[in-house]
C-alpha cells in the first residue's frame, strides 16, 4: 500500500490510494503474488513498476477496470465541506444537453452578478470538456490552480483569480493535463475540487454543470447544497426533452429551478424584427409553463456572443449594450430576487388526499381548499390531459418537486406535474375550481366555483 501511495496525480498532488482509484488488492508474501484493479489506465505502468520493486514480489497483475464497493457496505454520502461555509448561495446552471450554450450562460451570469457588486466564484464541473479556460482567458500564459499544505498538513487548492474582477475560477482545465479517467474517478475529482478549494467569502458560486443527470450531478447536489438552478435550452424539441429530465432531477433533490433560458432563440433584423430561424417554438416558455417556473429569458443569436466567447471575454463585461447582454442582466436580477424568496423560507402549498371525501386537500397560507381529482387530471399538460380518467380516480403518490410543483402518480399509472400556481390560481383553461370542504363535510352540495369567483360575490 505504501508503494502505491507514491503514485500521485501531477496536477492535484494526491495519491491514487486516497483518491479511491485502486481496489481489489490481493497480496501474498508466501507466493509473492500481487494483484489489483486500477481505475485509470494512465497510471498502470508506474504502478506495475513500483509493485515489482517490492523485495518479495514475484508475480504482479494490474488490471484496469471499474471498482465496485462491497455490496454489504452502503456508499458513503459526501458531507458539506468547510470550504463552502462562507459561500452564501450556490447556483447551478444546467441543461442536461450538450451544445446549448450552458457554459456561455453560466460565465456571463457570474460576471453579471459581479457587476451588481457581489463576490462571485465559478466552478466548471465538466472534467472531460472544461470550458472555463476558453471562456475566460488571460493576457499571459493560462494560470494553473495550486495545491499547498497548511500548518495542520491539510491540503488546499488555490483557485485562479480573474485579475480585473477578482472572480474565483476553478476548472480541471486549470490543472494542466487532459482527463483520462472513469466515471467514479471523475466523481472523486469533483469532490476533491469542492472540498479542498479555498472558496472564501462568496455571495454567489455559479456551477457550470456537465451534460446529463449522472453521478456528478447527484454528488455536487449533495455536497454543495445548491440554492437554486437555472435551466438552459434551445428551441429544438430534442433539447427540451433532456432539459425536462434535468428539472425532474433537481426536483427530486429539492433544488428549485428558478429560471429558464432559451438560447439561440432568434436573430435581430435591421428593421427591428425578430427572425426565429429555428421556428418560434416557445420551448423555454413551454418548459416554464409545465413546471411552474415564472422567469423565462430569450437569448438571441448575435455575432458579438461568438466573438466574445472565442476571445475569452464575457459579453456582459463589454461596454456595448447588446440584446444578449441586457437579457443576461435581467437573468441576474431575477436570480437575486428568486434566491431572496427562497431565503425567506415561505411556506409552500401542501397537497394531500382525503380518501373519505375523495378529494384533494390543498393547504396554502392558512387556508384549506378542495380540488376534484378528475378536474386536476384533465388539466394535465401531458398525456393525462387527453386520456379520459377512470371514474374512481385517486392519487397513489404525491411528491413535492422543489419549491414550485408537485408530482402526482395517479391510480391509472399517469404521472402528472402540477405547478403550485395551477393548483392555486388555475391555468389557460381558466381558474381552478375549488371544492368547499366545509360544505362537503356537512353533506351539502359542494361549491365548485373558484376562489377568485367567490371573492367577487356581492
Amino acid at each position: 500500500m505504501e508503494a502505491l501511495k507514491e503514485v500521485k496525480d501531477p496536477g492535484l498532488g494526491t495519491d491514487i490510494v486516497s483518491s479511491g482509484f485502486v481496489g481489489a488488492i490481493k497480496a501474498d508474501r508466501v507466493t509473492g503474488n500481487i494483484s489489483l484493479v486500477l481505475e485509470v489506465e494512465v497510471y498502470q505502468a508506474e504502478v506495475e513498476e513500483r509493485l515489482r520493486s517490492i523485495s518479495w514480489a514475484k508475480d504482479v497483475q494490474v488490471s484496469v477496470g471499474s471498482i465496485k464497493p462491497p455490496p454489504s457496505l452502503p456508499r458513503p454520502m459526501p458531507q458539506m465541506p468547510q470550504s463552502l461555509e462562507k459561500v452564501k448561495n450556490i447556483i447551478a446552471v444546467s441543461s442536461c444537453k450538450g451544445g446549448v450554450g450552458k457554459s456561455t450562460v453560466a460565465v456571463n451570469l457570474a460576471f453579471a452578478l459581479h457587476k451588481k457588486g457581489y463576490k462571485v466564484g465559478i466552478f466548471d464541473c465538466d472534467v472531460y470538456g472544461p470550458s472555463l479556460p476558453v471562456m475566460v482567458r488571460f493576457q499571459e500564459e493560462t494560470p494553473r490552480m495550486e495545491m499547498y499544505e497548511d500548518e495542520k498538513k491539510q491540503r488546499h487548492i488555490r483557485p485562479v483569480i480573474h485579475p480585473e474582477t477578482g472572480i474565483k475560477l476553478v476548472s480541471f482545465g486549470f490543472v494542466g493535463h487532459a482527463a483520462v479517467m472513469r466515471g467514479s474517478m471523475v466523481t472523486g475529482v469533483m469532490s476533491q475540487l469542492v472540498n479542498q478549494t479555498d472558496w472564501g467569502d462568496l455571495d454567489y458560486l455559479v456551477l457550470d454543470m456537465p451534460p446529463g443527470t449522472g453521478d456528478i450531478h447527484l454528488t455536487l447536489s449533495q455536497i454543495c447544497q445548491i440554492t437554486a438552478a437555472v435551466i438552459v435550452t434551445t428551441p429544438q424539441k430534442l433539447s427540451v426533452i433532456d432539459v425536462e429530465r434535468g428539472i425532474s432531477m433537481f426536483g427530486q433533490l429539492n433544488v428549485p429551478s428558478v429560471a429558464v433560458v432559451q438560447n439561440m432563440s432568434y436573430m435581430s433584423m435591421p428593421n427591428g424584427e425578430k427572425q426565429y430561424i429555428f421556428g418560434k417554438t416557445d420551448a423555454g416558455f413551454a418548459i416554464a409553463d409545465t413546471f411552474g417556473i415564472e422567469q423565462v429569458f430569450e437569448l438571441p443569436i448575435e455575432p458579438s456572443v461568438a466573438v466574445a466567447g472565442d476571445a475569452g471575454k464575457p459579453f456582459v463585461a463589454s461596454e456595448e449594450a447588446t440584446a444578449a447582454a441586457q437579457e443576461v442582466e435581467k437573468l441576474a436580477e431575477s436570480v437575486i430576487q428568486e434566491v431572496a424568496k427562497i431565503k425567506d423560507n415561505r411556506q409552500q402549498p401542501q397537497l394531500t388526499w382525503d380518501a373519505d371525501m375523495k378529494v384533494l386537500r390543498l393547504q396554502v397560507e392558512g387556508q384549506e381548499l378542495g380540488i376534484d381529482p378528475r378536474e386536476l387530471r384533465l388539466r394535465d399538460k401531458g398525456a393525462g390531459g387527453v386520456t379520459p380518467p377512470p371514474a374512481e380516480l385517486f392519487p397513489e403518490e404525491i411528491v413535492d418537486m422543489g419549491n414550485y410543483a408537485v408530482v402526482i402518480k395517479w391510480s391509472d399509472g399517469v404521472v402528472q406535474v402540477a405547478p403550485h400556481k395551477q393548483l392555486i390560481e388555475g391555468d389557460e383553461k381558466g381558474p381552478m375550481p375549488h371544492v368547499e370542504l366545509t360544505a362537503a363535510e356537512a353533506g351539502r352540495p359542494a361549491d365548485t366555483t373558484s376562489a377568485m369567483e367567490r371573492a367577487l360575490r356581492p
